[in-house]
């Protein structure tokens, strides 16, 4: 009986002894936790999505661009989602199917507040965005081919015009404002409607049009249409008078170019529009998933342009602009609070931006 508790004994004092050594081994893992381990990936998700327009476009390459990095250097895996624009991807946000997404400025603001193609299929109440980064600014401009013989906006009166992209608001609200630059109406040209950026220049090589109203530097497409006929950008009036006029239809500033690498289509100095694009989430998107992303583009921000040219101009310069056109994530202006980059000029804007829908 003896040898019997004995052994109960011996195999208690094992027992704890194994326990004791298991806890010991599992502590350290547990401090690190707190060091940048498990515990900073909390409230994040395993994945998120970046909608983007078409695979051909500018946008989708520099969403993609943006998913790569981030990926890399976050916990969380990122997929840049090729769409036909905000005009699909926006709707998403809301329940939760698209967490981010490319676009430019304008689109921004329309799709928040609801405004013009933006109106009805958000019953006029906008969609829950906030802005992540300001990030490069995209060149633009309307584009024919080089064989067409048109050198001038004056030389597409009577011209197969492609003026309204029924799945991009934005686009066609920059082909307005280039008609609208050079004092031309929509009765000084033939019409012509396609779905996206990319159907336009399409529609241009396979003769179907002769000018799309809109078209961006360093758009794939463009390369394809200087292949095929040449590629031609129509300047833009720098004139003040103009350049407000094409402001009323468009968010834009001018900037002149020239020809060289990477600006297929520029055929001698001309003027062209830019705009600057936007890396936006859900307003509902944690403020844990905003910090972690911004961080990740903001500490890994030379690899971006490793990516695609276009991405060496997302500079973290940029991130926090005094012209945005709707309000900052609470999760981005954390991160650049502690960057000392936040100051009180942008505490006003935010306030500004977020009363337009009070």
């Amino acid at each position: 009986m003896k040898k019997k508790y004995l052994l109960i004994t011996v195999c208690l004092l094992v027992l704890a002894l194994v326990m004791q050594v298991t806890g010991c081994a599992n502590k350290p893992e547990e401090e690190n936790i707190g060091a940048g381990g498990t515990e900073e990936a909390e409230g994040l998700p395993s994945m998120l999505t970046i909608g983007t327009h078409a695979m051909s476009s500018l946008f989708n390459a520099m969403g993609s661009g943006i998913a790569t990095v981030a990926s890399k250097h976050t916990p969380v895996e990122v997929k840049a989602i090729a769409t036909s624009g905000p005009i699909e991807w926006f709707p998403m946000f809301l329940n939760g199917e698209m967490d981010m997404g490319v676009l430019n400025c304008w689109d921004a603001k329309m799709g928040w507040l609801g405004q013009s193609d933006y109106g009805n299929i958000s019953q006029g109440k906008g969609f829950p965005v906030r802005l992540l980064t300001n990030g490069a600014f995209s060149i633009y401009s309307a584009v024919v081919a080089e064989d067409s013989g048109i050198k001038t906006a004056q030389d597409l009166k009577g011209k197969n015009f492609i003026l309204n992209y029924t799945g991009a608001a934005g686009i066609t609200a920059q082909s307005k404002a280039f008609l609208a630059n050079h004092n031309l109406t929509e009765d000084d040209v033939n019409v012509i409607s396609v779905p996206g950026i990319s159907d336009g220049v399409k529609a241009i090589i396979e003769r179907r049009a002769d000018c799309a109203g809109s078209a961006n530097i360093g758009f794939a497409l463009v390369e394809e249409l200087e292949a095929t006929r040449g590629a031609r950008f129509l300047g833009f009036d720098p004139s003040p008078e103009a350049v407000e006029r094409a402001q009323k239809e468009f968010t834009l500033y001018p900037i002149d170019v020239e020809p060289g690498p990477g600006f297929t289509g520029v055929r001698e100095p001309i003027t062209m529009m830019a705009y600057d694009i936007y890396l936006v989430g859900r307003t509902d998107l944690s403020d844990e998933a905003a910090y972690t992303i911004v961080k990740a583009l903001w500490e890994n921000n030379e690899e971006l342009g490793a990516i695609h040219p276009r991405l060496k101009e997302w500079k973290t310069e940029r991130f926090v602009s005094e012209q945005a056109t709707i309000p900052y994530h609470p999760g981005a202006i954390k991160f650049y609070k502690e960057k000392g980059i936040w100051n009180e000029q942008m505490d006003a804007l935010q306030e500004e931006l977020l009363s337009l829908k009070q």
